[in-house]
């Protein structure tokens, strides 16, 4: 069985000043993004929206091909 990476999916989660949970998810996320990386981002968006990030998921798509059997 062969697997091919396709794609990775990011969610987060921000708390604004008035406890109200926020869910945002971004797509084009590069294969093998890092804590550092994820933790990075995380502070642009505090910067950009003025809410507290919470956390990250990911979310990676494969394709899988079997063999045939010969």
């Amino acid at each position: 069985m062969q697997k091919t990476w396709l794609k990775a999916t990011l969610a987060v989660q921000m708390t604004t000043d008035t406890d109200v949970k926020r869910k945002q998810s971004f797509n084009g996320i590069v294969q093998g993004a890092t804590d550092e990386q994820l933790n990075a981002f995380g502070k642009v968006l505090e910067t950009l929206t003025g809410n507290d990030f919470d956390f990250a998921n990911i979310t990676n798509a494969y394709h899988y091909t079997v063999n045939p059997v010969a």
